[in-house]
Parts: structure tokens; sequence; C-alpha cells
């Protein structure tokens, strides 16, 4: 397990550092006042962050701050502790310009400097990894499927897309471990995370991410299907090494 961790490690700094890149961008798109450029990086920015997968539970505070909810914060989207990724979202798709979201870039940056300088102190549990290959897409339903973790953009599936991707990563780190556990286990789960994935790519118009409010209903019920099975079979890793001694 801990060379599946070490490896896993490396893929979550190189995805820090893409992170860090593309807020950079959004910080000098915003600034110039190019709102639908800066709509776009934040996709790819929140995408990059929801790519981390089971390593961003690990990060303490920090975590908190780059891409939180306002649910359950006294005065929600209004309070100051309502940072990151997420409130950013919550600003370009709520009107709000360069003196109210300039600020909050410049913070994202200096909390994304801090995680990258603290990141060797920040190792996955080794014990956490098949939880979180489960946890990943249940996250997915539990916040982006819901529409609970949406601050205006509409972007669920896109955000699920890039879940996917994430518990896909986790899976080949574990690969091995799972393949002496339960033979055929990992092809089967590359099977049904494909036809999901496949899924929420079919949501597109014109190879343009959809609001979810707009997605058909009879596509909407293929993710949630395709989801509901993956997370199924996905429920048995935990399971798998909680009996390997």
């Amino acid at each position: 397990m801990s060379d599946a961790v070490a490896a896993y490690h490396v893929y979550v700094a190189a995805r820090l550092k893409e992170l860090r890149a593309q807020a950079a961008g959004l910080r000098a798109q915003i600034a110039n006042a190019d709102l639908g450029a800066a709509r776009a990086t934040w996709l790819e920015a929140q995408q990059t962050w929801q790519r981390v997968g089971a390593a961003y539970g690990s990060f303490g505070d920090l975590g908190n701050a780059i891409a939180p909810g306002s649910r359950g914060l006294q005065g929600g989207a209004a309070s100051p502790r309502f940072t990151g990724l997420r409130r950013i979202e919550y600003g370009l798709w709520h009107g709000q310009g360069p003196g109210e979201l300039v600020p909050v870039v410049a913070k994202l940056l200096a909390d994304l400097d801090a995680l990258e300088a603290h990141l060797p102190e920040t190792a996955v549990d080794p014990a956490d990894m098949p939880l979180r290959l489960h946890e990943i897409l249940e996250d997915s339903v539990r916040d982006h499927l819901s529409g609970l973790g949406d601050q205006g953009s509409g972007m669920a599936l896109a955000l699920t897309r890039a879940d996917v991707e994430a518990t896909q990563e986790v899976l080949a780190t574990l690969r091995g471990l799972l393949e002496r556990l339960r033979s055929g286990y990992p092809a089967a789960l590359d099977q049904q995370l494909g036809s999901l994935a496949a899924a929420i790519d079919a949501t597109k118009s014109g190879g343009t991410w959809t609001p979810y409010s707009q997605v058909p209903l009879a596509q909407r019920q293929r993710v949630n299907g395709a989801i509901g099975r993956a997370l199924e079979s996905l429920a048995l890793a935990p399971a798998l090494f909680s009996t390997d001694d």
C-alpha cells in the first residue's frame, strides 16, 4: 500500500501545480473584467480540484479554504468564511466583478501556496485509500447531482465527470492490490466507470457542458443509473481491505 500512496502523492502534487496556474490565470481574467473567460477557467480549476480525489480530505483547514460550500455558514454566501473556488463560482454567476472577486482569488492563491509548502506533511492515510475509492463518487451524488453544492454555474455533470477521473486514478494506484484480493474486480470497475463517463459525456451539447437543469430527464436518469451501479460495486473495496491481514 505504501507504494500506491507514494505514487498517488506524485499525482496530487502535479494536480495542485496545475490548479495554481489556473488560479493565476483566473486572477488576470477577473482583473481585466473578462468574466466569460473567467467562468471557463473557473470550471477548469474546479475540475482540477475534483481530480485531487482521495487527497483533499487530508488537507485540513487549507483544503476547506480552497473549495468550501456556503451551507451551514452564518450569512451563507455573504459569510467572510466563504472563500476559494466555490466563492468565486458564486461571484461569477451572481454579477460580481473585479472589486469583489480579485481579493478572493488572491486568498485562493495564498492558500494554494501554503498547501504546496505543507504538502509533504499532509500524507494520505493508506487506510483511507480504499474508502476514498468509494467516497469520491458518493460525494458527487451528495454535492453535485443533488444541486446542494452548486453556487450558480449548474456544472454538476462537469464536476461529476472530473470525480470519475479521480476515482479512476485511485483505482489505478490500487489495481494490483485489488486484483490479488478479488480477481477480475478492477476490470469490472473499469467497465462501470467507463459506462458512467460515457453517460455523462453524452449530456454535452455541441461538445459544451450543459447546466444540469437543462439536461433532458432521460439523459440524467442514465447518469443516475450508471453512478448507482458503480457505487454499489465500489462499496466492496473497503470491505476487501478490512479482511487483509
